[in-house]
């Protein structure tokens, strides 16, 4: 029997007014409404409790002076991060706000990460990056060639840094005989750009060494900044000497690496692309010795068989000299004859020479062609008697006929010319007038008359 007193609500009758959530519900519903109320936010903090497991994912909190929060940076985004954290590093994030259901923790999936302040130094680091590229510094075609064979090298760097053993390190192991030239300076801080460009400019002016390292380890951003000096990118490109970087790790890009004749990702490979490597120029020996080694065997093979042969074909002197001596003999005979017949031909052609200039003497031609002038003179002489006789006979016959044809012979045997006064000659009587003037020529002389009567 339930007994009901006024005021006082038994379990069962509360249990249809209240909404009861399991655990993973309530935890599932808080991180709905943290994600929903906070999309993304920015936060900047200092990192503890870092952890990076081999999954690739890194885990850690944030704090400041009164709270903290854990995060949650996995592998996918921080591939790209330019700072890898440290622990106590200060670091600028962006970051979802969450619940890791199964504990009920609060936390941040954290997207981006950098360093406190690594932003604006990235932006100075594109801007100067840009200028001097759009200048020229960064142009393949200014690069200074790099030879491994370098009498002296100089290295730019700390005399203190692991660096600096690391290259020598390498040029011990590599090439032991290749000679050094430490320039020391600081390669961090305020003053380490000014000391490295200092550097730099006395190997230039000194001119002792033929290439030159400038090499860093590993380091922030901020650790790394003197290398993004405009004016150490400028003295690099000016330099006459050249220059190979190895600042860094492989990801660590600096202004210098873009500027110098050959960028090297750590101070070792810098190292190793400015040196030879002993053990290749060993082998290349070895081949060469090998070689010329079979070369030269191979010469004296070729020199044995032939003197072998040579031996083969020498015979005794006595042989050698009976058969010059017959060759001798042969060869008098052969001149003799040809002497002989040498001489009788030139006695023919003396002959013949002798018989051709008979007939070319001068005096006989000279006597010839006097013969000869003689008779074309008579036939000359002949031939004008003839013409003029000739020409003679026709100028008598035709002035025969020039005077029987000429009108002062007909004025002779008693005629006359008449003419009028103005010269015109009187054919007919009616052109004449009476009293008109009329002039008449006679063989001798003219008679001048007026006409009285015309008939």
């Amino acid at each position: 029997m339930e007994i009901r007193m006024p005021g006082i609500k038994t379990i069962e009758q509360n249990q249809y007014q209240r909404k009861i959530y399991s655990v993973s519900e309530l935890n599932g519903r808080c991180k709905q409404v943290l994600e929903g109320e906070f999309s993304t936010v920015w936060l900047e903090a200092e990192i503890s409790n870092l952890a990076k497991p081999a999954s690739g994912h890194w885990y850690f909190s944030l704090k400041d002076q009164k709270a903290q929060v854990r995060c949650a940076m996995f592998k996918f985004k921080n591939r790209s991060c330019v700072s890898p954290p440290e622990e106590g590093m200060k670091v600028l994030v962006r970051a979802k706000v969450s619940l890791f259901e199964p504990r009920g923790e609060f936390q941040l999936i954290v997207e981006y990460l950098e360093a406190a302040g690594v932003g604006a130094l990235l932006r100075e680091y594109e801007q100067l990056k840009a200028k001097l590229d759009q200048e020229g510094l960064f142009d393949s075609s200014a690069k200074k060639p790099i030879s491994h064979f370098n009498q002296r090298i100089g290295v730019v760097t700390s005399a203190t840094g692991a660096a600096i053993h690391d290259v020598i390190s390498v040029i011990r192991r590599r090439f032991p005989l290749q000679q050094l030239v430490i320039y020391p300076c600081l390669v961090q801080g305020n003053l380490a750009a000014q000391q490295i460009i200092h550097q730099i400019n006395v190997a230039n002016q000194r001119q002792e060494v033929d290439l030159l390292l400038l090499v860093r380890g590993g380091g922030s951003l901020e650790d790394l900044w003197c290398f993004n000096d405009e004016v150490l990118a400028r003295t690099i490109f000016a330099s006459a000497l050249p220059i190979v970087t190895g600042i860094g790790h492989e990801v660590d890009f600096t202004i210098a690496d873009f500027v110098a004749d050959l960028r090297a990702p750590t101070p070792s490979a810098a190292a190793e692309k400015s040196t030879p490597d002993q053990r290749e120029l060993l082998e290349q020996i070895a081949g060469l010795q090998y070689w010329l080694t079979q070369f030269m065997e191979n010469k004296f093979q070729g020199y044995s068989q032939k003197i072998d042969w040579l031996l083969r074909q020498l015979q005794s002197p006595e042989s050698v000299i009976e058969h010059r001596q017959q060759s001798l003999a042969l060869l008098q005979h052969r001149l003799g004859s040809a002497l002989k017949d040498r001489h009788s031909s030139m006695n023919q052609r003396l002959q013949n020479l002798q018989l051709r200039l008979s007939k070319l003497d001068p005096s006989v031609k000279i006597e010839t062609a006097k013969q000869q002038r003689i008779q074309l003179k008579q036939r000359l002489m002949a031939s004008m008697d003839k013409h003029f006789s000739e020409n003679q006979s026709k100028f008598r016959e035709l002035s025969i006929k020039l005077d029987s044809l000429s009108p002062l012979a007909i004025l002779g045997r008693g005629y006359s010319v008449t003419s009028l006064a103005c010269g015109e000659l009187v054919t007919d009587a009616k052109t004449v007038e009476i009293g008109s003037t009329i002039t008449s020529r006679l063989k001798d002389g003219r008679i001048d008359s007026q006409v009285t009567k015309i008939h």
